[in-house]
């Protein structure tokens, strides 16, 4: 016997929507008994107008679909792209957001109609709860891309399988799937990831009008509507850190109007930096990011590198299409890509060297020259990328691939020198003399003035008075920088242990 689709009851609701008195407009309305399937059909006037819409039940965050048209559909086991499945709970309380993504001086007029169902018209895709996965064990660097979407956010197109298919080929380890404002994706990738041959980790693009950021490793939604009920960005980080995630601002340097709505980071002054785990030195295509964007977002890193912050520097494709019909300007998944230090391919490993600035910035994608480096400190001890070590003497870099680049040093965001690489397999030793001062130095592979790869760095502290546990005034000022070739590595023979800053010269 064929089941009866039962519609319960229709809702009908319009009005009209200006600048002015917040970002958002809530639309309540009550479920009634028996209801399995909810539909939201929605119109405007759109011209130079834009709307986001997303559903919250009494409970909480149902789904968000942007400016997506589509109808929206929330289901018990089922709902259309972006929404979560679940329980219907029949009640007021439910309520539809209107977000003013960009609206002319007039505004625009909206409708909104609602139809509830007692039977479920979407058919049920799998999902499974996450559960954590070791794709790979050994110290290495596994290379990734940071930023990208598939389905679940409203403005891609891409599957599932079409990213997995594509960074596969590329020769990535994993990607962080990085949907707008939800969460929808991670029951759908739980479901399927055994099958992969690349690790996805759990996370979402807080997408909200002034400024975006990943929240890399988070199960949970969170809320990204700024300014409703006093929401700011640092609350956006707390609830991201609070998750045990790490947080990776976005595309800062991204100012592209209304090409990309809210793209260019806006709150760097009202933001808890000491939470902020890494920033995107090139999201997008090297010829385009690599002169409008890598520059400005560096200096930005370096001013908080200044201020005492640890930022990891991370890269992103950003890519909605899973490389289909890129023009020159596109960046399929893995270009550009991340490498991150790590023992195993897992989600956990994967957030620890984020927030550890266990990473290098290939700008262009995974066949980039490779670079490491080792630091030299006292007593014998050695530290690689992210990490400390006292009364740093030398610098081990290692070059492969990188004939005819040149090999740069920076020490507190400024050049020190620089030469040029000879062979594929190419070894150098930078030479600083110890300070009182604490330093930072990171190396880059230039190409034609252009970076092409960028180390995050490592953390050289003072020369520490071991009698009297205070700050020597040997080696005086800054130090001084001579070159040499030499020292054997092995490269990543151990660690120096992660500690506070024993002496600084910050105030």
């Amino acid at each position: 016997m064929l089941a009866v689709l039962a519609v319960l009851s229709t809702l009908h609701f319009e009005g009209d929507i200006a600048p002015g008195n917040g970002d958002y407009v809530d639309v309540p309305f009550a479920v009634p008994a028996g209801t399995v399937e909810i539909t939201v059909t929605k119109t405007y006037t759109t011209g130079a107008n834009i709307l986001d819409f997303g559903v919250w039940a009494p409970e909480g965050f149902r789904g968000w679909s942007g400016g997506l048209t589509d109808d929206i559909t929330i289901g018990v086991a089922q709902s259309s792209r972006g929404y979560l499945p679940g329980a219907i709970t029949a009640a007021a309380g439910w309520y539809v957001e209107i977000g003013k993504a960009q609206l002319t001086d007039t505004g625009t007029h909206w409708t909104i109609d609602i139809t509830f169902r007692d039977a479920a018209t979407l058919p049920v895709l799998p999902q499974a709860p996450f559960a954590p996965v070791v794709m790979a064990t050994g110290t290495r660097w596994y290379k990734g891309d940071f930023h990208v979407h598939d389905s679940q956010s409203g403005d891609s197109k891409a599957t599932l399988q079409d990213d997995i298919d594509l960074a596969h080929s590329k020769g990535l380890d994993f990607i962080n799937l990085s949907d707008h404002n939800t969460v929808s994706q991670h029951a759908l990738v739980a479901a399927q990831q055994a099958s992969w041959p690349v690790l996805v980790t759990r996370s979402s693009e807080i997408t909200t009008y002034s400024g975006h950021g990943n929240g890399v490793g988070i199960s949970q939604y969170v809320d990204h509507r700024l300014g409703r009920n006093g929401r700011t960005m640092a609350n956006v980080i707390d609830d991201v850190v609070a998750q045990g995630g790490a947080f990776i601002i976005n595309h800062p340097a991204e100012n592209l109007g209304t090409n990309c709505i809210g793209c260019d980071w806006m709150h760097s002054t009202d933001i808890p930096w000491n939470e902020v785990s890494g920033i995107e030195v090139i999201t997008a295509g090297y010829d385009v990011g690599v002169l409008a964007f890598t520059p400005q977002v560096v200096k930005l890193w370096d001013a908080q590198e200044d201020a005492g912050h640890r930022l990891s520097a991370v890269t992103g494709s950003d890519d909605h299409t899973a490389g289909m019909n890129e023009g020159s300007t596109g960046s399929p998944i893995g270009s550009p890509c991340t490498l991150v230090h790590t023992g195993e391919l897992s989600e956990a490993a994967i957030v620890d060297a984020v927030k550890h600035q266990h990473t290098i910035a290939n700008l262009r994608g995974p066949d980039d020259p490779s670079v490491d480096l080792v630091a030299h400190g006292k007593g014998g001890a050695t530290a690689g990328i992210g990490d400390d070590i006292d009364e740093l003497s030398a610098l081990d870099v290692q070059v492969t691939g990188g004939d005819g680049y040149n090999l740069e040093l920076w020490r507190d965001g400024a050049k020190l020198d620089e030469l040029t690489v000879r062979g594929d397999d190419f070894t150098h030793t930078f030479h600083d003399q110890a300070s009182k001062d604490d330093h930072r130095y990171r190396v880059a592979l230039v190409l034609s003035n252009d970076p092409v790869v960028i180390t995050s760095h490592v953390y050289a502290h003072g020369v520490v008075d071991d009698a009297s546990g205070g700050c020597s005034s040997a080696g005086g000022g800054a130090g001084w920088l001579v070159l040499a070739l030499g020292l054997v590595f092995p490269f990543r023979a151990r660690r120096a242990p992660r500690r506070a800053r024993p002496c600084s010269s910050r105030p």
